[in-house]
């Protein structure tokens, strides 16, 4: 855990140089304001999903290829390429990660994509592990991203997937937390986004932050047998 919260600490002070340097709609999309935040609860359910996905992959002794779906600015797959991974980071556009690495220097090791992954041409059962941390709620049609995940992933692979609930305790949470922080970008939320999973793998709960008052869900997914 040294090696992470070591990671934490440079890109926070990474992300409050930039902000001080301005702040543009990409760099909200990125969500550097609520990996900055001064309130210790929003910094605390922010680090926790990198958290979360940081110690699964390490769980896993057999993993080797991951895929950090939406990148962002990058925090999780800097850290997995530190552990050794063979790190494939893609987003549909780069200006917030671009940002970030003018300040911290990336492994070379890791591999960025950027655009749309559905254009890119992996190759079948690609990836052990792909993360898709809160970056699905974004998107309407969710299919043929769940079609290319199941192409993507090895017979024994496993997606892991993060999104908010929606619900009225995390918009109010949303709006106490700041403008930057209303989320009306949103087409959807993590209940929506596992009933779609469920129709083409099997899906599994991970955790929920925070029970009884759930703001953001995290479960995982394999392909059906």
């Amino acid at each position: 855990m040294k090696e992470f919260n070591t990671s934490k600490k440079r890109f926070k002070n990474a992300f409050r140089r930039i902000l001080k340097e301005g702040d543009g709609y990409e760099i909200g999309e990125a969500a550097l304001p609520a990996y900055t935040h001064k309130n210790p609860f929003i910094d605390w359910l922010f680090w926790e999903r990198i958290k979360i996905a940081y110690n699964f992959a390490n769980k896993h002794k057999s993993v080797d290829k991951i895929l950090d779906f939406g990148c962002g600015s990058g925090v999780l797959s800097y850290m997995l390429a530190e552990k050794h991974y063979t790190v494939t980071a893609c987003d549909i556009e780069f200006a917030p990660l671009e940002l970030v690495k003018s300040k911290i220097e990336f492994p070379r090791t890791i591999n960025f994509i950027e655009g749309d992954i559905l254009t890119h041409n992996l190759m079948d059962n690609s990836f052990d592990i792909i993360f898709a941390l809160d970056v699905l709620e974004h998107i309407e049609d969710l299919e043929p991203y769940i079609d290319e995940f199941h192409r993507l992933l090895s017979p024994n692979g496993i997606i892991l997937i993060s999104g908010p609930t929606e619900n009225i305790f995390y918009k109010i949470g949303r709006k106490i937390a700041g403008s930057r922080f209303t989320g009306d970008y949103h087409v959807t939320n993590i209940s929506i986004i596992k009933e779609t999973f469920k129709k083409k793998m099997k899906i599994f709960s991970l955790t929920k932050l925070l029970f009884p008052v759930v703001l953001f869900e995290l479960f995982t997914a394999q392909k059906n047998s």
